[in-house]
């Protein structure tokens, strides 16, 4: 891992177009601006779990013929029991 220091006004480059900026420091916070092109996502970490949870919810519901919802009453009925 690289470590930069860097000042409010300031920026790192990765590659020939993704711009990191450091617009704001505060005693508990650094606000970061990133210019990144379109076809690069950029997202904060602890959202990509969210999205993976997303994924895999989306293709549970989905992997019966009889209906996905089945699928999710049934998982429900399950972990409701098992908490009991």
């Amino acid at each position: 891992m690289l470590v930069v220091r860097r000042r409010a006004g300031e920026a790192i480059l990765i590659g020939d177009g993704i711009e990191i900026a450091v617009m704001e420091i505060s005693p508990t916070r650094v606000k970061l601006g990133v210019s990144a092109p379109r076809a690069v996502a950029v997202a904060r970490k602890e959202m990509m779990g969210v999205a993976e949870d997303n994924r895999r919810a989306a293709d549970f519901a989905s992997t019966s013929g009889t209906g996905g919802l089945d699928n999710i009453l049934r998982a429900l009925r399950i972990h409701s029991s098992e908490a009991s």
